[in-house]
């Protein structure tokens, strides 16, 4: 119950968050379509204000309430330019973008996890060093840069992947062998560029945490009874190093959700980030909004599973 209740003040939170940056904003969508207008007059400006929402100001208290209700409801309005349903053309975006950084996270878990707990085996070792000091320069590459690397020479340069990653939402929804591997071929390369820096994160992260159970007095207890040190590695220290792990995993689908407007605009995915980059140029408040909106309760979401992995990993722990 403490869990949800602080959910929903986060969520309130975040409402109130994205009413006050948007509003602040310089400029107006107002002028933007008095722009298009031959000769405005103050009855155009009052009809526009009107139709956007926009009568008693950005500020007004009567917009404020209905912000909160519409938020709350889902109902983003429509978009300034092509007057579509926002929560239509989020739901045409979205399957892109979960597909992308879902498939990168799990796999860059899997491979990152084992790699952490190999590497601990390393302890005082050589390649110890070697594997640390590799994970450290990739996971300290920004993703924008290490994507237009791949893009430049996997792409353009030696033609080996397509130039952008675009296929009909059909693909996700309606999957058959041949449209799978369509988009394993077109998101290869966008999945490899968060692999590789996810993946030497997650090494780290779990390398340190294993080395630092491995100094706990039940370690040093199951040692004195004769447990070999494979089995305290896998079942005793792997176990307890796995909660902050799961932390990690939670900051890293925020974090990828994060950097989805560089990564899917490099590459031509036409998934959360690069509509919200493209609406963002246009000033679109409503779709914005709405899918900033979107974004902030998939993250909540996402801390809250983690708080009962947490707990389930770790009975001490109150969710």
């Amino acid at each position: 119950m403490r869990k949800v209740i602080q959910d929903v003040v986060l969520v309130i939170f975040v409402v109130l968050i994205l009413y006050i940056v948007f509003r602040l904003m310089p400029g107006s969508p107002v002028d933007l379509f008095l722009h298009g207008l031959k000769h405005p007059t103050a009855a155009d400006k009052a009809r526009i204000e009107k139709e956007l929402g926009l009568s008693g100001g950005k500020f007004s208290l009567t917009g404020f309430f209905i912000y909160l209700k519409d938020m709350f409801t889902f109902n983003f309005g429509t978009d300034y330019y092509d007057g579509e349903s926002v929560l239509f053309k989020i739901s045409q975006a979205l399957p892109y973008t979960l597909l992308l950084f879902g498939v990168a996270a799990v796999l860059s878990f899997i491979i990152g996890l084992p790699l952490g707990i190999y590497t601990s085996f390393l302890r005082g070792k050589r390649s110890e060093g070697g594997l640390i000091s590799t994970a450290t320069l990739l996971n300290s590459i920004p993703f924008f840069v290490l994507a237009i690397i791949v893009w430049v020479y996997l792409s353009a340069y030696y033609h080996i992947f397509p130039i952008t990653a675009v296929f009909p939402l059909s693909y996700l929804t309606h999957p058959t062998l041949s449209s799978i591997k369509t988009v394993a071929y077109d998101y290869a390369m966008p999945i490899l560029t968060l692999i590789v820096i996810e993946s030497a994160g997650h090494l780290l992260t779990m390398r340190a945490a294993m080395v630092s159970v491995l100094g706990e007095d039940f370690i040093t207890t199951a040692k004195a009874k004769g447990v070999s040190n494979k089995n305290i590695m896998l079942h005793h220290a792997a176990r307890n190093a796995m909660v902050p792990m799961s932390t990690r995993m939670a900051l890293e689908f925020a974090f990828l959700m994060s950097g989805a407007v560089i990564v899917e605009v490099i590459f031509g995915i036409h998934g959360m980030g690069t509509e919200i980059y493209n609406a963002t140029l246009k000033e679109d408040y409503p779709f914005t909004e709405g899918a900033l909106f979107i974004i902030s309760l998939i993250v909540i979401f996402t801390y809250s599973i983690v708080d009962f992995i947490h707990a389930w990993i770790d009975p001490r722990i109150k969710v």
